[in-house]
């Protein structure tokens, strides 16, 4: 993945985007059919990666709504997804929010 294009820089010198890109980099990293929970003992960690790049896009969103008031639906948006799947414990009930925050990207 390339944050070539993003302006401000990392410790290291490294290129690094805003929280509001970030997020928006890991929305687009969420696949459009979230996956099922897994069943015990199940190798597959889709579902735990897909949940941590949710909550993970909800944060940085809303800290970038802090910053910059543009970000604030972005921010409503994933907040709203990351609260039915933290009721629901379904994934795929969070996919209108996760498809809504894609066309705020």
């Amino acid at each position: 993945m390339a944050l070539a294009a993003c302006s401000s820089a990392g410790s290291d010198g490294q290129k690094v985007g805003s929280d509001g890109e970030l997020a928006c980099s890991l929305v687009r990293r969420l696949p459009d059919r979230m996956p099922d929970q897994p069943a015990g003992g199940s190798s597959d960690h889709s579902w735990d990666v897909a949940v941590g790049r949710l909550n993970t896009a909800a944060e940085l969103a809303r800290v970038a709504a802090l910053e910059d008031k543009k970000y604030q639906p972005l921010a409503d948006t994933l907040a709203t997804a990351r609260q039915t799947f933290s009721t629901t414990f379904d994934l795929h009930r969070a996919e209108p929010g996760i498809k809504q925050a894609r066309t705020q990207c």
